[in-house]
């Protein structure tokens, strides 16, 4: 018994399945209260799996391009020390952050003998069980006019939008785009032969697809329809090249100009049924107030609908205009080192005089969750230049390195390989307006490295591109693969 203990205890896979699920489980409303409390317990877990596994494995060292991420740590840490009295409890905390999403999830190719398809495929399974549940029950709820706020929780509508049984309607819509993800990887029959598992019910794959669309339309996250629209564009885009080793001109240009079509037409499909599906559920649930003699709110005309599920805020931005403009500012004031995540609350109320917008959505939690809704600026914000081009090169060459792949090797094709880094293409274009890439402990964040760790096993373990050589830099040998 206490050999498995110590095994499960090491096991840097079942860490994963248990962090990314907690963090999953931190989205659900009044489920969130007890699933933070395990998430406090799971990152002490995590930071001792990252001390542990480099002192015995030097997980680091084998990691791919792990040479960028080690120097972002570094410069991190370098931060935090220049601003020591300021934060520096909550700045270390998102160090480890950084560490687990480094060294454990990006890192899973370097384990040797793990089927990180079966892995893949538990995760999968459980969000696609998950979110089909909750979302046929949030639906349930909402046709049925429920709706009320407890314990600062806005159940079911958020101000105008549908939130089902998520604690935000952003979240909720990330959430839908990466269930059907999950869909379309568990229908891959290469992927479930070779994770060596059983092939979810068709049934499961449809009602999960057809819950979560509608949950996505009228949650009306205009973030989430960007990823859920890059992520069919980069498809399309890979059907067309990704199929064949070599094309002319002719074949290049006719296949860019179907790949634009394409996009227009996933564009103006997805907005289309987004307005008519919201149309069409204010309508049932007018109709059902009616039907039930549910009074209007004061103030509310009789003839109109309880909720359009469209944003309450009608400017295009949102409000993140304002918001990148204090990132920018604040950006200015320290552009070389950065300030640190866990300084982004207290800097803004020094400079702007109401704070950073929307950090008093954040209530008691906003020292941590004050973000730019923007991955990009918020690195360079809290990383300063140096960190942000050290992240920067990382990501180019990782997203290079899987390009090749990609757009060369015909065998992929029937993989999961391509859905993958369709996904990621997506969500690097969604990073321009959410919440995402690297410093918030959230699901969004985690399920990206998560992603981008699976398919880095792609790159090291199923289709090494060249033999493992080295360089001596000062003496020490290091892998080429570690640059």
């Amino acid at each position: 018994m206490a050999s498995k203990i110590k095994k499960a205890l090491l096991s840097k896979s079942l860490f994963r399945q248990c962090y990314i699920l907690c963090l999953f489980a931190c989205n659900i409303s009044y489920v969130h209260f007890a699933a933070y409390g395990v998430l406090a317990v799971l990152v002490i877990w995590g930071t001792f799996l990252v001390v542990y596994h480099e002192i015995t494995k030097r997980t680091a060292l084998k990691t791919r391009y792990g040479f960028w991420l080690i120097a972002f740590l570094v410069s991190s840490v370098v931060t935090m020390l220049i601003h020591l009295l300021d934060n520096a409890l909550i700045n270390f905390v998102f160090i480890l952050h950084l560490a687990i999403c480094f060294f454990i999830f990006y890192a899973v190719h370097t384990e040797k003998g793990l089927n990180f398809r079966r892995e893949l495929y538990n995760i999968a399974r459980i969000i696609v069980y998950a979110t089909t549940v909750l979302g046929t029950v949030g639906l349930a709820l909402l046709v049925i006019g429920v709706d009320f706020e407890f314990l600062s929780v806005k159940f079911i509508i958020y101000e105008n939008r549908f939130t089902g049984l998520y604690v935000n309607p952003n979240q909720l819509g990330f959430i839908t785009v990466a269930s059907m993800l999950c869909c379309h990887m568990l229908i891959k029959k290469d992927f479930i032969r070779l994770s060596g598992c059983r092939r979810v019910s068709r049934i499961w794959i449809g009602c999960c697809l057809a819950v979560n669309s509608i949950s996505l339309l009228l949650c009306d996250s205009n973030g989430a329809l960007v990823l859920l629209i890059g992520y069919a564009f980069f498809f399309v885009i890979y059907k067309m090249f990704g199929t064949e080793s070599s094309f002319n001109f002719k074949q290049i240009f006719i296949r860019c100009l179907a790949s634009l079509l394409a996009g227009l037409v996933i564009v103006s499909s997805i907005f289309l049924l987004r307005t008519v599906c919201q149309l069409g559920f204010a309508q049932l649930i007018k109709t059902n107030q009616s039907i039930s003699g549910v009074q209007p709110a004061p103030g509310q005309s009789p003839a109109a609908p309880s909720v359009t599920f469209e944003h309450e805020n009608k400017n295009v931005d949102s409000g993140r205009f304002v918001l990148w403009q204090q990132g920018i500012d604040m950006f200015l004031s320290h552009p070389v080192a950065g300030i640190g995540k866990g300084n982004i609350f207290d800097y803004g109320n020094e400079m702007f005089e109401h704070g950073v917008k929307f950090s008093d959505h954040y209530g008691d939690l906003a020292p941590i969750l004050t973000d730019f809704h923007n991955g990009y600026l918020t690195i360079l914000v809290c990383s300063g230049a140096a960190g942000f081009i050290l992240f920067c090169i990382f990501g180019i060459r990782f997203f290079a390195s899987t390009t090749r792949h990609v757009l060369r090797d015909e065998r992929l094709q029937q993989s999961i390989f391509p859905c993958m880094y369709s996904f990621l293409c997506g969500y690097v274009v969604y990073s321009f307006i959410e919440v995402t890439l690297l410093f918030n402990i959230m699901f969004t964040v985690l399920f990206f490295w998560l992603i981008l760790g699976y398919t880095s096993c792609f790159l090291t373990k199923n289709m090494p591109d060249h033999p493992v050589d080295h360089v001596r830099i000062f003496g020490i040998k290091f892998r080429k693969t570690l640059f």
